[in-house]
């Protein structure tokens, strides 16, 4: 049955790879970033080690100890009103959809300052979509299992019955941590920091239906990976005025070369998803620009900009390679301060993810974005803040046609996240 891996199946696969690999860099490093995105020219607080490593040097003397975690609501939805395909499904439309909590989504950051030196440690989820399992499937591979019923007829039971009935599990985490170090200099105007970076992802991945078994050996086609990869960090501060910040920085790419293994099924084999591939899913460099404007209020203005080298980067699967555009956010955010226990934040961001009518996912689909966060830090006594912020996540709908069939995409998310920060 090789007429059975046809192009259009081999895109489902590839399609699901993107998704594991992670094709955007995570922003949501920190509870802080819910209560305000606009991050880049942080020097007051220690997500600075993520977000603008230079400006660490900047901090007030002291060891700094942060740690949070998200709260993550999230659902995706995918359909198709294509008549032809929704006739041999016996639907008006396929729609499909997962929702799921994500209940740990941790982030850590420490930061010790003395004088003009500062060094810094942050780790988190860098990148990765996290898990989907949408237990009846989707609506691009419900699409692909019909064509191929259609174009094999010995197999065409089979292979509509899959289409209706299979489900599909794609899960991908990239961890990551940073460790660095900062010197400010010149009269305190200006701060010099460098960071090396260093990625562990996993992905895995399994398409499953009962119908598969008489021509895969098995229910299950997927497979297992996990790479490493290494990078740096370079970041510039700059404070020309007293209540001016200004800061630059930049992650350099990081090489990710995934190696499969515990492959399942005869079909995967068939087309060379075995253990021991490799291939490349790059996290992109990314170039990062802050400011910051402080008031004689306890007032601070903040605009934050992120531009994603996604062109430059391998985003190989086991089977292809493809190229999304470069993106770019830009976030704007306000810091008040009510008095030494009491602080708040609001801010909002637009991203351009760089997706395009035939570079997509069905399965996690990449979507321009509005962000609007909010959020409170207090501190019950002066070595402690705890903070406690939310996150809403506007998507804009997204449609992309393969094969002549075209698919509607959708996407929602809200976040909470609570995190606590210790200085000594």
């Amino acid at each position: 049955m090789k007429k059975f891996f046809s192009a259009g199946f081999l895109y489902v696969l590839f399609t699901a790879l993107l998704f594991a690999g992670g094709i955007e860099n995570k922003t949501n490093m920190s509870t802080g970033y819910l209560r305000n995105p606009s991050r880049n020219a942080e020097t007051k607080r220690p997500e600075a080690a993520f977000y603008n490593i230079a400006g660490t040097a900047f901090m007030e003397d002291g060891f700094y100890l942060e740690v949070g975690n998200q709260f993550i609501i999230k659902e995706y939805r995918n359909s198709t009103d294509d008549t032809a395909l929704c006739t041999l499904l016996d639907k008006t439309e396929a729609e499909y959809s997962e929702r799921t909590k994500v209940l740990l989504y941790p982030d850590f950051d420490l930061v010790f300052h003395h004088k003009d030196f500062s060094g810094f440690l942050a780790a988190g989820v860098f990148a990765g979509g996290g898990e989907l399992n949408y237990n009846n499937g989707t609506a691009l591979t419900a699409a692909l299992f019909a064509n191929q019923a259609m174009a094999n007829p010995a197999a065409a039971t089979l292979l509509l019955g899959a289409a209706k009935d299979h489900s599909l599990f794609v899960d991908s985490v990239t961890y990551g941590g940073q460790v660095g170090a900062a010197y400010k200099f010149l009269n305190d105007r200006i701060a010099l920091a460098a960071a090396f970076r260093a990625v562990y992802g996993t992905q895995s991945m399994e398409l499953t239906s009962s119908y598969l078994s008489a021509l895969n050996g098995g229910d299950t086609i997927g497979y297992d990976a996990d790479a490493w990869g290494y990078g740096a960090v370079f970041g510039l501060h700059v404070r020309p005025l007293e209540k001016v910040d200004i800061s630059l920085q930049y992650q350099t790419r990081d090489k990710i070369e995934y190696e499969a293994k515990n492959s399942k099924g005869n079909l995967a084999a068939a087309f060379g998803i075995k253990d021991g591939v490799k291939f490349r899913t790059d996290l992109p460099a990314v170039l990062s620009f802050g400011t910051a404007l402080s008031f004689d209020l306890p007032l601070v203005i903040s605009f934050s900009y992120n531009y994603y080298f996604n062109t430059d980067a391998h985003q190989d699967s086991i089977l292809a390679e493809t190229k999304y555009e470069d993106s770019a956010e830009i976030a704007l955010g306000i810091d008040y301060r009510f008095d030494k226990k009491f602080s708040a934040g609001f801010g909002i961001s637009y991203a351009d993810q760089g997706e395009s009518d035939s570079e997509n996912s069905a399965f996690n689909p990449v979507l321009d974005s509005l962000c609007i966060g909010a959020g409170v830090e207090a501190s019950p006594i002066e070595q402690l803040t705890i903070t406690a912020a939310f996150m809403w996540v506007k998507y804009f709908d997204a449609d992309y046609t393969v094969s002549t069939v075209e698919f509607y995409l959708e996407k929602d998310l809200f976040m909470f996240s609570a995190g606590a920060t210790l200085k000594l």
